[in-house]
């Protein structure tokens, strides 16, 4: 319905003008292109790998630029949390983004703070290992070049288990004379020693000791002694940290005033390169190229205008489509339908030549929505939260739209909410005499009532699919389909509501007639049996002729037993059934039918299960509308704890002031965490509903969406004349 017509465009031109071409059309944004469709070498146009390769290189750099800048920028969008910050720029700044001089100085300073300050993080993350590794030799007054030893002495530096020790001590001095062993700091579960022999029993010493588990310890390039080490590490470390806060300061600086540049200029690089492989990808000659999209119907004067500036550089046609073309898919809708296209989208597109379920869901859902909040006061919130957000926040416009949605949902919400008597949950008791003078259902009084309606709406909406779906059958010239597999399913429903209503009332004839004529005409309908006993392929002229006759014999037999009762007639019916099975080929085929319709009617009775879904409606207002009045009664229960503070006076009336504050929170936190909690249900059944029972009667995804050529501007917000894409021109 809401389909936009879309023109297969086809642009030839001379080769000087095809980048020309492709600028105006990115900068328009109105051709979705299509790959090369033309039996020519792309090659023609020529590759730009010189163009591409700077642009890479560029664009590789910019982003380093962006991500480093990044870590010292600071939004300063409300609730960042929840809102991606965006940057403001004209389309004219946009486009004459480039990689130059000015930005190549900005990205060797971030390379140089970076370097920076990756290296005296490790030389830090070196030297607090080192301060770590030197504590337990910080009481030994020698220097850690004289650790070898003198010309008569030899030094043993390592650590023991400190559960050993004595062992090793012992095994020592067993083994020579004189050693002399200073125990240090401990080591984790080890002690740190130093060991002292004579340079005649080195040997000996060394021997104990590898048997043992003694551990060596050396620190290269160390001299002085390990206090002094330790010292001047961790001066260097402070010197450092120094260092890095003033690198980090000069960071800040360079992202207060870069940033945003930075991130524009990546999206122009990107929408650079997209051109750029485009443009390579583009089918043509040595002299002309020729390209081909779609556009939609209402964008050809535009891009006509976008081209006249290039004289007869370029020809520029515009053709329907074909019966083999599938083209993308642009939804056009009313201003007030247009925010429901988001429930589309997260379906799928509809085939160009299908439906736009859009503006036939869109009142449903509405309906839905309103009945799952179903109060005058929480529409309000919704209305209010909605609009602050829209308005107020940076958001994009997928999100304004959604923000659109949630302010039709809650006006909906008032109006059922006055249907209903509810105004935050309070009772009707307590309302004015005007507002309970316009409730028009109880839903808690007469809920029998208000189930009935919800299942009402079931049938409407789950019928309201199968007739667009018949719709849809005539509308592509399929009028058996439209019959036979949708309108017969209304024709078996109807007969079955009659059916009910004539048991009511107790009308035996009207019931045998009613249940017949729907029962065996859906299964003749859905199984399309008289047309398969009719058919003539593959059978004698004769036998045809038998199925003909079979078919008014069974057709006939059934009225008239379903208008009379004459059991004759249905057995008649029956009885040249089976013998026609044993002698005709068409009999069979209809017979056949007739079985497949029967499988088909009950697979029917999932239309049941459909209808009873919409059950969750009343529920989930139900439930919001109990859990706001448990708040209520909290709220009054505190409340009433205030009224004797209040009436005693004197400092008791300051008591009574915070327990009234307490019942004012009390009353709002509890009503706005009912509304968050039912606007999860209140989007999320609606939607299933539409998607489940309402879809599944007639629509068909598998559309390509509409995507134009464009700029890539996520992030960006283009003040004017932008791509139009989601973060572009945000109104």
């Amino acid at each position: 319905m809401a389909i936009a017509r879309m023109l297969k465009t086809t642009v030839i031109g001379h080769r000087p003008a095809l980048r020309h071409t492709l600028a105006v059309f990115q900068q328009q944004g109105v051709l979705d292109v299509v790959a090369n469709e033309f039996d020519l070498p792309s090659e023609e146009i020529g590759p730009e790998d010189e163009r591409r390769l700077l642009i890479d290189e560029q664009l590789a750099d910019a982003s380093f630029v962006r991500d480093f800048l990044s870590r010292y920028h600071t939004s300063n969008t409300p609730l960042k949390t929840f809102v991606t910050e965006k940057f403001h720029l004209s389309e004219e700044r946009f486009i004459g983004l480039e990689f130059d001089a000015h930005v190549h100085r900005i990205y060797r300073e971030c390379v140089a703070i970076a370097d920076r300050l990756a290296a005296g993080e490790r030389e830090c993350d070196r030297l607090r290992q080192l301060i770590h590794d030197l504590e337990p030799w910080g009481e030994l007054r020698l220097q850690i070049s004289q650790w070898q030893g003198t010309e008569r002495t030899i030094l043993f530096a390592g650590t023991v288990p400190a559960a050993s020790g004595t062992a090793i001590r012992q095994q020592l001095r067993e083994a020579v004379g004189e050693v002399t062993v200073e125990e240090l700091g401990p080591v984790g579960d080890r002690q740190a020693w130093v060991v002292i022999v004579c340079h005649a029993v080195v040997d000996e010493v060394r021997s104990v000791l590898a048997a043992t588990d003694f551990a060596d310890v050396s620190f290269p390039g160390l001299e002085d002694y390990p206090a002094e080490e330790r010292a001047r590490a961790q001066a260097t470390i402070v010197e450092s940290e120094e260092e890095a806060e003033r690198l980090k300061e000069r960071a800040v600086e360079l992202a207060q005033g870069h940033y945003a540049a930075a991130v524009a200029l990546v999206r122009a690089l990107e929408s650079n390169r997209d051109s750029l492989l485009l443009h390579e990808s583009i089918a043509g000659t040595e002299r002309a190229f020729v390209l081909r999209g779609w556009t939609r119907a209402a964008s050809r004067d535009a891009l006509e205008a976008g081209l006249a500036r290039f004289g007869d550089s370029t020809d520029l046609t515009f053709d329907d489509p074909g019966e083999d073309d599938e083209p993308p898919v642009a939804l056009e809708n009313h201003w007030l339908i247009r925010p429901f296209e988001l429930l589309t989208d997260l379906y799928g597109r509809p085939r160009y030549r299908g439906v736009d379920p859009t503006p036939l869901h869109a009142p449903f859902f509405v309906l839905f929505f309103g009945l799952c909040i179903g109060d005058v006061g929480y529409g309000l919130m919704l209305i209010g939260g909605a609009l602050l957000i829209k308005h107020r926040l940076d958001v994009t416009a997928g999100v304004k739209r959604f923000m659109d949605l949630l302010v039709i949902g809650g006006v909906a919400s008032m109006v059922v909410g006055v249907l209903l008597g509810s105004y935050l949950a309070l009772p009707v008791d307590s309302l004015p005499p005007a507002l309970q003078s316009l409730q028009v259902l109880d839903p808690i009084g007469d809920i029998q009532q208000f189930l009935l309606f919800a299942l009402a709406l079931g049938v409407i909406q789950v019928f309201f699919g199968v007739f667009i779906a018949a719709w849809s059958a005539f509308r592509h010239g399929d009028p058996e389909s439209a019959v036979f597999d949708h309108l017969s399913i209304v024709f078996l429903f109807v007969m079955l509501t009659v059916t009910a209503l004539a048991g009511v009332a107790g009308s035996a004839d009207i019931v045998r007639a009613s249940l017949m004529l729907g029962l065996v005409g859906a299964m003749v309908m859905q199984g399309r049996a008289v047309q398969a006993a009719m058919r003539g392929d593959g059978v004698a002229k004769w036998d045809r002729l038998v199925g003909i006759m079979w078919a008014a014999v069974f057709v006939g037999g059934m009225v008239v037993y379903a208008l009379t009762g004459a059991l004759s007639a249905l057995w008649v019916a029956l009885g040249l059934s089976v013998l026609g099975l044993a002698v005709s080929k068409a009999v069979r085929r209809g017979v056949v039918g007739v079985l497949a319709g029967a499988y088909n009617v009950y697979g029917l009775t999932g239309f049941v299960g459909d209808v009873l879904s919409y059950l969750r409606l009343p529920a989930l207002g139900l439930s919001g509308a109990l859990v706001g009045s448990v708040f209520n009664i909290l709220t009054s229960l505190v409340w009433t704890s205030a009224t004797p503070l209040f009436a005693e006076g004197g400092i008791a009336w300051l008591g009574g002031a915070v327990v009234a504050v307490l019942a004012v929170a009390v009353f709002a936190v509890g009503h706005t965490f009912n509304v968050v909690i039912n606007l999860l249900g209140a989007f999320v059944h609606p939607t299933r509903l539409q998607f489940v029972e309402f879809f599944s009667k007639f629509y068909e995804a598998g559309g390509r969406p509409f995507a134009p050529f464009g700029f890539r501007t996520d992030g960006l917000v283009l003040d004017a004349g932008a791509a139009g894409k989601e973060g572009g021109r945000v109104s």
